[in-house]
C-alpha cells in the first residue's frame, strides 16, 4: 500500500495539503482571445479585452502610453478617464489583480502571456542556446496570428512583427535540428515557416537544406523547383544564384558557403 507523506506546519496545525496555491491566470492572444484561470475560461467585457491585450503584448507600459495607444482619436484627459475606467472594470473580472499598477502598468505576477512565451522561445533559439527539444517549445512558435479580426494600428503592427519573430525562430530551430540529425522535425517546422510565408527564400532554403542533409535530393530539386514557379509567376523574379548553387551542388555532395 501506498503512503502519502503529508508534512504539517506544528506552529500553525495547517498541513501542506491544506495550503492553496495561488490560482494562475493564462492570456491567450495569438489564434484569438481568451482569459484562463486554473484551466476555466474567465469573461471579460469587451472593452476590457483592449486594455488586457495591449499589456500582454507590452508587458510593461508607462499610463501615457497604453492610454494614448488605445484611445488615439481622444484628448488626452478623455483617453486618461477611459484607461481608469477600463482599469476598474479589470478589478471585476476576477478575485485576484490582472494588472499591476504603478508608476507603470504591468501584467500581475500571476497573469501569463503566450505573446511573451513566444518572444522568450525565440530569443532562446536566435541567440544559439541550449539545444531545443522539440515538445512543449515548438507549439509556441507555430499558433495563430495575434488577434485575428483585430484591425486597431497596434495590433496591426505587433501582428506584423510576431509573424516576422516565428519566422526567423523557426528556421532557427529547423537548422538546430538538422545539426542534431532529427531530419523529420526538422523538415515540419521548415514546412511550417514555407506555410506562413510561401515566397519567402530564406524558409525554403532552410527546407531545401535539411532534405540536402539527409541526402533526400528528389526532394530538394522539387521545393526548389516550386518555389521558382510561386516566385516568378506571383512576383515575376527568380530565386537568388545562391539558392540554385546551393541546389546544384546537393546534386554532388558538396557544401556552398553561405554569402
Amino acid at each position: 500500500m501506498a503512503v502519502h507523506e503529508v508534512t504539517q506546519d506544528h506552529r500553525t496545525g495547517i498541513s501542506e495539503s491544506d495550503v492553496a496555491l495561488p490560482p494562475r491566470y493564462a492570456l491567450r492572444l495569438l489564434g484569438g482571445f481568451g482569459l484562463e484561470r486554473d484551466g476555466r475560461a474567465v469573461a471579460v467585457p469587451q472593452g476590457a479585452r483592449r486594455l488586457l491585450a495591449y499589456l500582454g503584448v507590452r508587458q510593461r507600459c508607462a499610463r501615457s502610453e497604453a492610454a494614448g495607444t488605445l484611445w488615439p482619436g481622444s484628448h488626452e484627459d478623455r483617453a486618461r478617464a477611459n484607461l481608469r475606467t477600463m482599469l476598474w472594470r479589470l478589478h471585476r473580472v476576477a478575485p485576484e489583480p490582472l494588472v499591476q499598477e504603478d508608476d507603470r502598468l504591468a501584467l500581475a505576477a500571476g497573469v501569463t502571456s503566450d505573446v511573451a512565451t513566444l518572444g522568450a522561445a525565440a530569443a532562446a533559439l536566435l541567440a544559439g542556446g541550449s539545444p531545443v527539444d522539440v515538445g512543449p517549445g515548438a507549439p509556441t512558435l507555430t499558433t495563430g496570428e495575434l488577434l485575428p479580426g483585430w484591425y486597431d494600428d497596434w495590433v496591426l503592427t505587433e501582428r506584423e512583427r510576431l509573424r516576422q519573430t516565428q519566422l526567423y525562430a523557426l528556421e532557427a530551430l529547423a537548422e538546430r535540428l538538422t545539426t542534431q540529425g532529427r531530419y523529420g522535425e526538422a523538415v515540419q517546422v521548415a514546412l511550417t515557416a514555407v506555410h506562413l510565408e510561401p515566397l519567402r527564400e530564406s524558409a525554403t532554403r532552410t527546407l531545401i537544406a535539411v532534405h540536402l542533409a539527409e541526402r533526400n535530393i528528389n526532394e530538394a530539386v522539387r521545393r526548389f523547383e516550386l518555389f521558382r514557379a510561386d516566385l516568378g509567376r506571383e512576383l515575376g523574379v527568380a530565386p537568388t544564384p545562391w539558392l540554385e548553387q546551393l541546389v546544384r551542388a546537393g546534386l554532388t555532395g558538396a557544401t556552398v558557403p553561405y554569402p
